[in-house]
């Protein structure tokens, strides 16, 4: 039946489909939801300061706040090359021509020319905050290039509030800092400090400048839940709002990566899990289409070469590969059988039995007369191997024989 020009069958499977593409949909973003909110809860096995980490060592909540506090600036994060800060285009996926650079706790450390691209950029008119430990020597390359020196304090400050200040719009707001540092920072305009030693500084380069802080958990998602520690988010709030142009939050350091191919952003989120269960399901559907559902039918599966073609075809194949010991094995090894059949013996027996009990049965039937010495030269040229065509011609004869004379002493017994 048509209605419209649509089959009826056409139109149900077509509904079927959209239902199905709902559901999927539905069940993606919701999973994706639930995972979110898990994560929230779950134990951290190690500190991880991303925007992407919702956990209390990630940074998720200051992401979100730049994103309320600066609604006419861009906010993203940043997963290229730094070589790409350099000439990019405001509102593509590399847009960071001018604007704000923020790394804290980087995974990896910086390379020497990563360090170089960084700086280049700042000199540009942009401007950096980099937030981390400086523990350990190959974390402090772009402080080496700055002139700043970053050196351990004799005792770990822990929940520490700064001196106060008014002086400087970064302390607009606010006036003292919580902080917790295991450095201090040697070099640049001091801004933040701890009984006398700076914690964060401020060094200008080029047409831009830098802020550095040896305390990045000021920041974390830990923080935002202590009324005490809200200084720190402001803090950087206002030293951000002295900038122009983007604010970006560098995931590379944190291990993430991005393409530029505009299926594999797509498929990389809930697009990509929604077209995977659609293929899931449909494959699943294709398998079951396939199944048999119903009664069982003979399907004839006859021969499609008589029996003498079959066997031409194997005496080819063994006369090409000279087997022609195999040929007299395969031969000797029926007629052997039937002969200890017609002896009462076994098969498995050796061949010395076999030529005693036939040497007993030549004695009492004188039909069976010269059938041991056929069966000797057929057991000792089954072990030979410079058979040749006429050899093989004359034993494959002797079996033959052996096997007449064996059902002739079959008859005769049966008979008797």
């Amino acid at each position: 039946m048509k209605t419209g020009g649509i089959n009826m069958s056409n139109r149900a499977l077509i509904l079927q489909l959209a239902a199905l593409f709902v559901t999927s949909t539905i069940v993606v973003y919701g999973t994706l939801a639930s995972d979110k909110q898990l994560e929230k809860i779950m134990p951290e096995a190690k500190t991880f300061a991303s925007i992407n980490n919702f956990k209390p060592s990630g940074m998720s909540a200051f992401y979100e706040l730049c994103v309320k506090t600066f609604p006419k600036r861009h906010v993203s994060e940043w997963a290229f090359p730094y070589r790409k800060l350099k000439g990019a285009v405001r509102g593509s996926a590399a847009s960071a021509t001018k604007g704000v650079l923020i790394i804290v706790s980087p995974d990896e450390s910086l390379a020497e020319f990563e360090v170089e691209d960084i700086l280049e950029w700042v000199r540009q008119g942009n401007a950096l905050v980099y937030l981390d430990n400086f523990q350990f020597r190959h974390t402090k390359r772009l402080l080496d290039k700055i002139d700043v020196t970053a050196r351990e304090l004799d005792e770990e400050l822990i929940d520490r509030v700064t001196t106060g200040r008014s002086d400087i719009p970064e302390y607009t707001h606010l006036r003292v800092l919580n902080l917790t540092a295991q450095q201090k920072l040697v070099g640049g305009t001091p801004l933040a400090s701890l009984d006398d030693k700076a914690i964060i500084v401020q060094k200008d380069l080029g047409k831009g400048k830098i802020l550095i802080a040896a305390s990045p958990q000021m920041v974390c998602n830990r923080q935002i839940t202590k009324s005490d520690h809200w200084s720190n988010f402001q803090f950087l709030h206002n030293w951000i709002a002295t900038t122009n142009g983007d604010i970006v939050f560098d995931e590379k350091c944190h291990g993430s990566t991005r393409g530029l191919n505009v299926v594999f952003y797509f498929m990389r989120g809930p697009t990509g899990y929604v077209t995977l269960q659609i293929l899931l399901l449909v494959f699943l559907g294709v398998i079951s289409s396939h199944q048999r559902f119903g009664a069982t039918l003979l399907v004839r599966n006859s021969r499609r070469i008589s029996n003498l073609e079959h066997i031409e075809g194997l005496a080819n194949t063994y006369l090409r590969a000279n087997a022609r010991q195999a040929v007299l094995s395969i031969i000797w090894h029926s007629v052997r059988n039937k002969l200890c059949k017609v002896l009462q013996i076994s098969p498995r027996d050796e061949d010395q039995k076999l030529n005693e009990a036939l040497a007993t049965q030549e004695k009492n039937n004188s039909r069976s007369t010269g059938m041991t010495n056929l069966v000797l030269r057929c057991e000792d040229a089954v072990n030979r191997k410079d058979l040749s065509d006429e050899d093989l011609k004359e034993l494959v004869a002797a079996c033959d024989k052996i096997s007449e004379q064996a059902e002739s002493l079959l008859t005769t017994s049966k008979a008797d």
